[in-house]
């Protein structure tokens, strides 16, 4: 598998996770602060994650022009 086929999946898994997690939160699913804290928490590192990935396979691709 090329890499850049691994860091899409990734990226794909990355925003599928974070949806989910966006509709818990607007669905109201969360029974307490500390579930509401753990959830938003939890959104900004898997959308941190997602934009490292990001800045990364820029990196590599302009690697890759050089």
């Amino acid at each position: 598998m090329r890499i850049e086929n691994f860091f899409s999946y990734y990226k794909k898994q990355l925003i599928s996770r974070q949806k989910l997690v966006e509709e818990s939160i607007l669905g109201g699913l969360c029974t307490s602060w500390e579930e509401y804290k753990y959830l938003t928490g939890k959104l900004d590192a898997l959308k941190q994650e997602e934009q490292e990935l990001t800045d990364l396979l820029k990196k590599q691709e302009l690697h890759d022009d050089d």
